[in-house]
């Protein structure tokens, strides 16, 4: 594989748009070979039912080969006989749905699979779908990509692969440490910060993570010769479940779930939470002293308050406490 971008883009927190872009070399004969593309099953508080044989938060799935639209097949593969010979021999749907029973950890992937003529030299696949996000207790949303299949590829790695994350302004989320390392690896092109997080079960995480505070702007991972030891988990946790007392979240998605404020203080702090975000430096101590608290505040001293610039949810919100 000589290059992959994949794209993906967070629309109105609702769905993510998920675009992939391949260059595969084929050194020699023109030939026909089956390309499966594999997306993990659903897990935990979530519904994990197939729909009508599809995984059920993916739709309008697309893959195009040098410019002509193919159609595809599902099939459903246990992680242990993929990881073992890579055979897209799968289980029918009706074994699926009986041994899936109370658990919520079902043990296959969906495979989207395609027979592709690749012709001598470079060859060009596009594929693209959108991601329903939902809410767990754990997380106000995740999305989990498949990177290690690249490792199954004639030559075991991507040669030039790019990683770009648009999750919308204002936004906190983290990426686990399964393919890279530490903040320098990444690219914030825009306004934003990181945080290193530790696992550990008193903040349910599971796994080392960097997190991601960003006002505006995405974020870009790229790597020469890239062979990744494991794949893309991305979430952004629940207020509710992740945070103390007293914390307010930098996102105005959950911002909703901020309890009622019990002091003049407290109300004062919640109305001017939107330019707290844009890194406004007040000149109230008590204001000051609170956000500069706040793991996601970075303080902008050419930012002015506006709110006119706000957007309209946040202008509800100052009037709710005004």
């Amino acid at each position: 594989m000589k290059k992959e971008i994949l794209t993906l883009k967070k629309i109105r927190n609702q769905f993510i748009e998920v675009t992939v872009y391949y260059e595969f070399y084929n050194p020699k004969e023109e030939k026909n070979i089956t390309v499966g593309f594999e997306a993990f099953s659903p897990y935990g508080d979530v519904d994990d039912t197939p729909k009508n044989g599809l995984q059920p938060y993916m739709h309008d799935f697309t893959v195009e080969l040098n410019g002509r639209i193919l159609t595809y097949e599902v099939a459903y593969v246990s992680d242990a006989l993929y990881a073992k010979n890579g055979i897209i021999k799968g289980k029918s749907l009706n074994e699926i749905k009986k041994n899936m029973g109370d658990t919520n950890d079902p043990d296959f992937f969906y495979v989207y699979h395609f027979n592709a003529k690749f012709k001598k030299g470079l060859n060009i696949i596009k594929h693209t779908y959108n991601y329903k996000v939902s809410s767990s207790i754990d997380n106000n949303y995740d999305f989990e990509y498949v990177l290690t299949a690249a490792k199954r590829w004639g030559n075991r790695q991507i040669d030039d692969f790019t990683l770009i994350i648009d999750n919308g302004e204002f936004e906190d989320f983290n990426i686990d440490k399964t393919f890279f390392k530490n903040a320098s690896e990444w690219l914030i092109n825009g306004i934003g910060k990181t945080v290193d997080i530790q696992a550990s079960t008193k903040s349910n995480i599971e796994t080392d993570a960097l997190k991601f505070y960003i006002q505006k702007g995405n974020i870009i991972f790229q790597k020469k010769n890239f062979k990744p030891n494991g794949d893309l988990m991305l979430y952004s946790q629940s207020y509710l479940q992740s945070h103390p007392d007293g914390y307010i979240p930098f996102s105005y998605y959950q911002q909703d779930y901020i309890a009622p404020p019990k002091t003049d203080l407290e109300k004062k702090i919640l109305k001017n939470l939107p330019f707290a975000r844009r890194g406004y430096i007040f000149t109230n101590i008590e204001l000051e002293k609170y956000f500069g608290t706040l793991d996601w505040y970075m303080p902008n001293p050419n930012y002015v308050p506006d709110i006119e610039t706000l957007i309209e949810t946040e202008k509800e919100w100052i009037k709710k406490w005004g």
